[in-house]
């Protein structure tokens, strides 16, 4: 990757500085929000993606909008955001009850219910899945797929010029990176801070499980979307969280419940350190050793329906706080994942994302004439929310694999685990506590 500055005058690709073209790298749930409120506004774009089509990362995860959702519905057109729920969520039925998910957390080894959050209408959190929500996103945006970033280059004159791997190119105004957590603008805007990535003390390992509708009939007691627990002998962490039901849309299985299983434990922790095993049949006996200490239903979900033959991935768990101050240089700009990855424990990933796009939206599109001022009021409104949206995730990936921080006599307060969900969260970096 290079990137760098020069004083060239504008060139023959050069945009018309009365019409600024936005190039979005990535086309995420973050990169085709962006994109749709561009239409909205009437602002040029081009948005890049290195995949073939919206089915080649799969079912992804399943995810809970909550504070986020008010702002994802004003930021696409009216027919677009009355149809997220329906064609999003992982039981359309179940929202249409107006049945409520409280994400339930157990003690896995006596079955205790421990905590759980209180019950929100589908108006104020629901909960879809991530490959959903994108082929919603990308409805009327045009994708340019396969598109892999080589490099850019930013210039004096106000534009950006970005090339990618199969040999094309192209000039625009501002470059948007919606690449990812592992993001390769990133990378190259702050080489020194993208070292600090953390892979974060835990080990993960993380299942698709097909169940019949009498297989998943003791889960759906205790939660009919999402269920988590730990082990205080072990510290094992484990969730469950179900992604589509029989008939839920019209590519949905007419027989079964599709449901992701994520098993993780401290690494090193105490004793002998278990990393993940590198081959599938050993991955599948420790994932048994620990359901072997749970109790049911949970036991069982993994005894019973996880074969030898099923894949079982190793899932990295990785966050980066962006730093305080922190600003690009030249027509760039990070957003979702790229600006600020976090552990998925408290499940505000998405909604982080999401916001970045209103930030965007409130501090840039209404100023693009005047664009590095903008992007600096942008950058630290991001920074100043999802730092501790980070930290204080990390912190709920660390309680989860220490159960007595949790609920025995160490716990000091309240553990982010646990805590509500909020967009403005205040989080002490020095003790990784929450504020009062």
């Amino acid at each position: 990757m290079v990137i760098s500055a020069d004083s060239s005058g504008p060139g023959a690709n050069s945009p018309d500085s009365a019409k600024p073209v936005v190039l979005i790298i990535g086309a995420g749930v973050s990169g085709l929000l962006l994109a749709q409120q561009l239409k909205r506004e009437g602002i040029s774009y081009r948005i890049f993606e290195r995949d073939a089509d919206l089915e080649t990362r799969g079912a992804g995860w399943g995810l809970t909008l909550h504070w986020s959702l008010t702002a994802l519905q004003s930021l696409l057109p009216s027919g677009l955001a009355e149809r997220i729920c329906d064609e999003s969520s992982v039981d359309r039925w179940a929202d249409r009850r107006g049945e409520l998910s409280r994400f339930p957390f157990f003690d896995l080894d006596s079955g205790e219910l421990k905590a759980q959050t209180p019950g929100a209408v589908k108006s104020a959190r629901i909960r879809v899945t991530r490959q959903r929500l994108r082929k919603l996103l990308a409805e009327g945006i045009d994708i340019e797929w396969g598109k892999t970033l080589h490099e850019f280059h930013t210039s004096n004159d106000g534009t950006v010029s970005i090339s990618f791997e199969d040999g094309t190119s192209c000039t625009g105004t501002l470059l948007v990176a919606c690449d990812g957590g592992q993001s390769r603008v990133r990378r190259a805007l702050f080489p020194d801070e993208s070292k600090s990535l953390l892979q974060l003390p835990v080990r993960t390992m993380g299942v698709k499980i097909l169940l019949t509708a009498e297989q998943i009939e003791p889960i759906r007691k205790l939660d009919l979307f999402f269920l988590q627990g730990a082990s205080p002998t072990n510290d094992s962490f484990m969730y469950i969280s179900v992604l589509d039901v029989p008939g839920n849309q019209a590519d949905s299985d007419p027989n079964v419940f599709s449901c992701q299983l994520h098993c993780s434990w401290p690494y090193p922790g105490t004793g002998a350190p278990t990393d993940v095993p590198a081959t599938n049949k050993e991955r599948y006996e420790l994932l048994r050793a620990y359901a072997k200490t749970w109790s049911e239903p949970f036991r069982s979900l993994v005894l019973n329906n996880v074969h030898a033959d099923t894949e079982i991935k190793r899932l990295d768990v990785l966050d980066w706080a962006p730093p305080i101050g922190l600003h690009s240089n030249g027509q760039v700009v990070l957003m979702g994942d790229a600006f600020h990855l976090m552990a998925m424990y408290r499940g505000e990933g998405a909604n982080h994302a999401i916001i970045d796009v209103l930030d965007f939206a409130t501090h840039i599109v209404p100023v693009l004439a005047a664009l590095r001022q903008a992007l600096d009021a942008y950058e630290d409104a991001v920074v100043s929310r999802a730092r501790p949206g980070v930290l204080a995730s990390r912190r709920a990936c660390l309680d989860a694999h220490a159960f007595s921080r949790l609920f025995g006599e160490a716990a000091t307060g309240v553990s982010p685990l646990l805590s509500k969900r909020e967009m403005m969260l205040q989080f002490d970096d020095e003790s990784l506590e929450l504020i009062k």
